[in-house]
């Protein structure tokens, strides 16, 4: 009989709690060539922060008084969060990427924090099929 009760027990706190995505949507793919998206948040704009796989990066947006924007750079990737673009308990985030010059898919991960939990979104971009043109051929390899 115990063993029912911490069964329901269990089932009504899975049942009754709630994911709590704080990226709306968590993961995004940028186009090769360079893309502007928006997302919403609910992160508190001065958490806001870019980290690799392995957590470097930045986590201390610079800020904008004049335009009262939060903006966090890093390799590749910008993301901002303006003060003004608050709506309905969120903000929207302008992710922007340069173009992907490397050949190969690249990730980083937008983070930060509401007023209870901590979390980032998975950015990634495509990869680039544009061949190099600064390609060094040896005329004397066989």
């Amino acid at each position: 009989m115990k063993k029912f009760f911490a069964i329901m027990a269990a089932v009504v706190c899975l049942w009754g709690c709630e994911k709590n995505e704080i990226f709306i949507p968590m993961t995004v793919t940028l186009a090769s060539e360079g893309q502007t998206m928006t997302v919403e948040t609910t992160i508190q704009p001065q958490t806001l922060d870019i980290l690799d796989y392995d957590g470097n990066g930045t986590n201390m947006p610079e800020y904008d008084a004049e335009t009262g924007t939060y903006t966090c750079s890093y390799l590749w990737l910008t993301a901002s969060i303006s003060e003004s673009s608050f709506k309905d308990e969120k903000y929207t985030v302008v992710l922007t990427a340069e173009k992907n010059t490397t050949g190969i898919a690249r990730t980083l991960y937008v983070g930060g924090r509401d007023k209870n939990y901590s979390d980032s979104m998975e950015v990634r971009q495509e990869e680039s099929h544009e061949p190099d043109m600064n390609l060094q051929i040896d005329p004397n390899r066989h």
